[in-house]
């Protein structure tokens, strides 16, 4: 079975001390696609960032500064 999880956060902060770790993680445990989403402009260049990284990450952005 292929599993895609539709809504992540691993380019928040909290995430910035282990990111690597826990993506390989995922992905060994069977996480095949992943979106990873921005809530706002920061959090939203750092998913693009991990999606140009990781060929099975997708990133979902606000293009808003509101």
């Amino acid at each position: 079975m292929k599993l895609f999880d539709t809504h992540s956060h691993y380019n928040d902060e909290k995430f910035d001390s282990d990111r690597e770790e826990i993506i390989k993680a995922i992905y060994e445990a069977g996480i095949e696609n992943t979106v990873v989403v921005g809530d706002n402009i920061e959090n939203s260049k750092k998913a693009i960032e991990l999606a140009k990284k990781y060929d099975f990450i997708y990133a979902a952005v606000r293009n808003s500064s509101k």
